[in-house]
Order: C-alpha cells, then structure tokens, then sequence
C-alpha cells in the first residue's frame, strides 16, 4: 500500500539550512518593512512544517533556548534522525512529530498556538490539496500578529524550465525501480534529446535551463534531484497566486525574506523602478516584478494581521540591532552577490563599517556615528541599508542585542554533535549561534576543527590528518597526500586565525570538553 501522498520517498531529502527561516532574520525582515515584529524578549512557539532531516529546527532551538520549537514531517526515516539529533544535543525545547499535513489540518495533535510558522522547499512541491491543508493549519493554527516563511519555485522564472520536469516526471512515471533509477531513465531521455540537438533545447536561450540540465548530470544530488522534479502535482507558482491562497488565512503580504528586494536600484533601471512603482495593487505589483527578474525562486513573508509601525517605533526598533562580521577578512568585498544581481558598495561607506566589525560587533546605532560616516553625512538609514545588504551577502549577519546573553549551553551541546558527525559525512554544514538565533555555514575542515577543538585538541597541527581523511572521503579524487596534507596544514592554520575569532564574537567558540562540565 502506498502512503507517498504523490511525495517521491525514495530518497531522504538533502539537509540544508536557510538563516532567511530563523525567527531573528524575520524579525528583522519585518521591522525593515515597517510592520511590527514579535516581541524578541519573550517566550515564542514556532513550527516548521516539512522539517526533513531536522537540521534546521535543531540549529533554531538550540540557538534561541527561549523558543518552544515544532517540526514536522510525515517521512519516518526524516522524523527519527530529527529526533535523534535532538536527544544528541539534549534539546528539549523542540518536539519533532511524524503527521501528514491532512492531520495536521484536522487538528488531531494537540499543538499550542505559533508566533511563526516556516516551510522550506514545501509549498510548490506538493499538490493543491495539500496546500490547501497547509493554509487550513494556518488559519487554525497561527496567531495573530504571527510570522509565516514559505518559499516557492516561482514563475515566470521557471518557464524554460516546465518542459525539462515534465520529461523527467514521465520518464519515472510507472517504473518499478528505485528512485536513482527513475532519476537515470529521465536523464537518458534528457541526454538523449540534447545529443540528436532537439530544438527545444538549441532554441530556447534560458540560464535557467543550462544550469539545471548541468545539475542534473551529477547523480550526486539525485537527493535534491528527487525532490525538484519527480513529486506528482508539483509546479512552480506565481506570486499573486501564493498571496490569494494565503488570503484564505487573513494572511498579509509583508515582503521578501530577502532583504535586498526593497532596494530596487540595486537591480533596476530607473525606467523599471518607476513603471513598478506605478502599479497601485499589491499583487500586481510584486507580478510585474517578478517578470522584471524573470524570478525563479521566491522566498515570501507573510503576517496574520499586518500591523504598520510609525517611523519613530520602526527607529526604537532598528536601535536594538547590531552587525557582526561573519566571514574571515581575507574573504571580505564591496562587491556583493545578489539572486537579483551585483552590487559594489562604495569603499568610503564599507571600508569603516568592515574596520569596526573586525574588532568586534557593533550596534546600528554605534556603526551609524562612526567618525568617518559623521563625516560624510552618512545618515542612520543608510547604515541600516548596507547592514541589510552585508546580511544577505552573509559576509555579516544582523542580530538583536538582547541576543547576547542568551545561554550559550544548548548550541554549544548541537555544534559538538555537528561537528562530531564531521567525522562520518559532510551532510551537516552549519553550526548554531546563540548571538544570531541561527546558523552559520560551516565548512567540512571547519567542523572537523571545531571537532578537535572540543576534544581537547588545540594545537592546530593535530587537526591536519583528520582534515585529510575527511576531505579524501568526500572527495575520493584527491590522491596527491602530501600535496593535500600541506593544504590541510594551511586551512588549520586560516581557521587558527580568522575562524576562531568569529566564533568568538559570535558566542559559539568551542570549549575543550573538560572545559563544559
């Protein structure tokens, strides 16, 4: 008997984390949009719907102790290692459940009421009737005033790209076999069609397209491969669409989870931002600019019961943020990547910004009375603008103040198991951080460093050869020992240098184990 729901089960989905689904970030978000947030210093409920293999919820619980976390999934196989990784770090401010979005709908489990309510990689993955579901969980479930994050494969972005997940979808249609060999069939036939040069494909001119037909030749990511394109009822969406279905909530728009999409200079001409800026609905608008970008992808806000905040309340809210530098100086640019595109800050504004934030981190407010930005008459909102931007980039990360005395211990338990589990497999690639409320992307070598650290292990040398071993495991290519024990010795010694001190100024430094009580 199946029980699928039209999902492809075969193959667990890929983790991965998202800081745009913390509830900080969307608080943020909704202060930069003027819209009154939940209150920060207060006990919150939180759910996340579809929650996988569980690694962001772990990550946001043990970040945010404060917090009474949910996740749900209705994959068993996602449900135990979530609750397992749970156990290993002893969170228990998180309850991960097993239930279909039907059961979560008819409110069959006994659940509170939630302040946010996340999905990551759910909404245009499964079918109306499921989507309706998950707005009837909403509509009992969220209260008002609360925060909801979904993301969607959005069109008019995926247009070139319908055709390339219909032949796959038919290729795996009736086939008795695993999901890689579903996978398999449908990349023979897309090979197949690309080899005898099939005029879709030499005259449809989509970045879009090429990327995803050079994706789908690396059956390394038949995980994420599995989840884009096999799911039966699963399509792209267009945004009014979203925004009318979660209507049937009292959901209001808020805006983007990317706090870029406000900035509409950064990837605009000004003929574009005035021709938006002349469409009076709501709906229309957000439309018309998505085929502006030709969007592929969106990550949305929504509030039950939007509340829009005066300019002097929006200010008091701003004031109780702060900028902390999350990347190695090495690494820092002016030059910032965007879905949207690129943007070059100019090195009078970013250069004292950056110079303060490597000492340490620094409030808005502190940033904004730097002497060189007094100077040049750089205005609090500008700074606030940048932050925005150096958040998204994440070469820093925007965090509420009131972060910093939050008890350290929950995270500190999460990152010794991600990091131990750096050992096995390079799945998990995040650490939590209590000044963030979130995460921060965390490199294999990292991970392994962290692993040593705690284990009594502080001289960097010693962490040379189980930076080898793990990094030959991931990559079997790498034959050349010697060569790579020297690269080894160099990340070992990049970490020493310019990793531990972010870890520092972000509350997650590891402490030796005989240290941690």
């Amino acid at each position: 008997m199946e029980w699928n729901d039209s999902y492809e089960k075969g193959l667990d989905y890929v983790p991965t984390f998202a800081m745009e689904q913390g509830p900080s970030h969307l608080n943020f978000a909704c202060v930069s949009y003027g819209i009154e947030p939940v209150p920060v210093d207060e006990p919150f409920t939180y759910m996340e719907l579809g929650c996988g293999l569980g690694l962001m919820a772990n990550v946001f619980a043990a970040a945010n102790p404060k917090g009474k976390f949910f996740a749900v999934d209705f994959m068993p196989s996602h449900v135990k290692a979530a609750q397992e990784m749970a156990e290993g770090a002893q969170l228990d401010n998180l309850t991960v459940l097993e239930a279909s979005f039907k059961e979560m709908a008819e409110g069959k489990i006994a659940l509170p009421q939630f302040d946010y309510v996340t999905m990551y990689g759910i909404y245009s993955w499964v079918d109306g009737v499921n989507r309706g579901h998950i707005v009837e969980f909403l509509r009992r479930y969220l209260k008002p005033g609360g925060v909801v994050y979904v993301n969607y494969n959005a069109m008019p972005g995926w247009t070139a790209s319908l055709s390339l997940r219909r032949l796959l979808r038919e290729a795996a249609r009736n086939q008795q076999v695993c999901t890689k060999d579903k996978l398999a069939k449908g990349r023979e036939l897309v090979q197949g069609l690309v080899d005898v040069k099939a005029r879709f494909f030499t005259q449809i001119q989509s970045r879009q397209l090429d990327y995803r037909l050079q994706n789908l030749r690396n059956a390394a990511d038949d995980n994420y491969h599995a989840h884009e394109y096999l799911h039966d009822g699963a399509d792209p969406m267009y945004s009014i669409d979203v925004m009318r279905e979660m209507a049937g909530a009292k959901l209001d728009f808020a805006g983007s989870a990317l706090l870029s999409s406000q900035y509409h200079d950064i990837y605009m001409s000004r003929a574009q931002q005035d021709f938006l800026a002349s469409i009076p609905d709501p709906g229309l608008r957000e439309l018309a600019c998505d085929h502006i970008c030709n969007t592929p992808f969106r990550q949305d806000i929504f509030v039950r019961g939007r509340r829009r905040m005066a300019p002097a309340r929006r200010r008091q809210w701003l004031e109780r943020c702060g900028l902390a530098l999350t990347i190695p100086v090495s690494q820092v640019t002016p030059l910032l990547e965007f879905p949207a595109g690129r943007f070059e800050v100019e090195a009078a504004l970013y250069q004292p910004i950056m110079q303060a934030l490597l000492i340490r981190p620094h409030s808005l407010l502190e940033l904004a009375a730097l002497p060189e930005l007094r100077q040049r008459a750089v205005g609090f909102d500008d700074v606030v603008r940048l932050a925005s931007l150096l958040h998204e980039s994440e070469q820093c990360a925007i965090f509420f103040l009131s972060a910093a005395g939050v008890d350290r211990r929950p995270a500190e338990r999460l990152n010794r198991l991600l990091a131990a589990s750096a050992r096995e497999s390079d799945a998990f690639q995040v650490l939590a951080s209590p000044l963030l409320g979130g995460g921060l992307r965390s490199g294999l070598c990292q991970r392994i460093a962290y692993d040593q650290i705690v284990h009594n292990s502080v001289a960097h040398g010693n962490w040379v050869a189980p930076m080898a071993q793990a990094m030959r495991r991931e990559k079997p290519a790498l034959e050349q020992e010697q060569d790579l024990g020297m690269a080894m010795a160099d990340i070992a010694q990049g970490i020493m240098e310019q990793r531990w001190p972010i870890w520092k100024s972000l509350n997650m430094a590891p402490q030796p184990l005989t240290d941690m009580g």
